[in-house]
């Protein structure tokens, strides 16, 4: 039986780079601003698996669809958030107008191997979200030159990316909890600390209590896990203390749904037993009982961004590394009160 002939697929997967990177270095595509050891392994890995170019498929693949993967780490998130959604409606145009096939991957928090997946699934590139400290799997991406593109904040250089202002939104958030009189305010995070994004939120809580004189209590202050039961417990065990605060920030509307729910199942009302603000806008909570109080986040211009970003630079376009942070505004409801 004949051997299978060597596809460019194989040749990127040998050399750890895309299909895009191995057209460009093989076919010596002028302007394109590849590393000269990213084309030494092209072509050697080329030269290993004796792949012939052949021009009818060459011709194929320039009308074919690309596809990029959109990778979320802690895949319960997926099914609890609308978030995600908001983000991929955004990304869904700038595809398709550029004939880029989208290749949703959710992913056990535990499953690290960006790169490994990368290859498996054949995507041309990556779009991250959902980043936090102990990620190896993101510095194995980085490391290997793989196109990239994280909606959030990282601190590897070179790394583009694109997110809100977490922690001035956060400030304004806790701000208008303090224009309302409240002071003993408790904030659940929607995510441990290690996530980039949940650390900034706190921080943001944080700065606008001391501005205001205010205390943190460390007994009023919790990390959810991104659901709404992580929500409800985290709001349970406060309120399982000897005294309870007058508003509750939660890191996320999802959280926020939690919370609300343990406030009631607690023989609680809210706004007027406790406040709640959330952080995100998601669509139900429009429709929530009361609606809720939060922060509106431009979810769609995150994704379409991104998929820009990630875009321009597989086809070798100037593309910045960072984009100015989004900003966000209060949508004022029905679950915070005057203290």
């Amino acid at each position: 039986m004949a051997s299978r002939t060597a596809s460019s697929a194989d040749v990127a997967r040998r050399a750890g780079v895309s299909r895009t990177t191995v057209s460009f270095v093989l076919n010596n595509t002028p302007g394109k601003n590849i590393p000269e050891t990213t084309r030494r392994k092209v072509l050697e890995a080329a030269r290993e698996l004796r792949y012939v170019p052949n021009a009818q498929a060459r011709d194929v693949a320039m009308i074919k669809h690309h596809s990029i993967g959109f990778f979320i780490p802690h895949s319960g998130y997926l099914s609890s958030d609308a978030y995600v959604l908001r983000v991929i409606e955004g990304m869904i145009p700038v595809l398709n107008k550029n004939r880029f096939q989208l290749v949703l991957q959710p992913l056990k928090l535990q499953e690290m191997d960006y790169l490994a997946r990368a290859r498996q699934d054949n995507v041309d590139g990556i779009i991250l979200m959902n980043t936090h400290d102990d990620d190896r799997g993101l510095a194995e991406v980085i490391a290997a030159g793989f196109p990239l593109v994280v909606i959030g904040t990282v601190s590897h250089p070179g790394v583009r990316q694109i997110d809100i202002d977490n922690h001035s939104a956060a400030k304004s958030a806790v701000e208008y909890l303090l224009s309302l009189g409240h002071r003993d305010i408790g904030m659940i995070l929607h995510a441990p600390r290690s996530y980039y994004a949940a650390r900034d939120r706190f921080e943001g809580f944080r700065t606008a209590m001391e501005s205001a004189g205010c205390a943190v209590r460390k007994s009023w202050v919790r990390e959810a896990s991104l659901s709404e039961e992580s929500g409800y417990r985290a709001m349970m065990e406060i309120l399982a203390g000897e005294k309870r605060p007058g508003a509750i920030f939660a890191g996320n509307d999802v959280v926020a749904y939690g919370v609300i729910q343990a406030i009631k199942d607690a023989g609680l009302c809210v706004p007027s037993d406790i406040s709640v603000m959330g952080f995100d806008d998601d669509l139900p909570s429009r429709y929530m009982n009361p609606p809720l109080t939060t922060m509106t986040n431009p979810a769609p211009s995150l994704g379409a961004e991104a998929a820009r970003m990630l875009i321009a630079a597989l086809r070798g376009h100037a593309a910045p590394e960072h984009v100015a942070p989004l900003t966000m505004l209060l949508a004022v409801r029905d679950t915070c009160r005057p203290a």
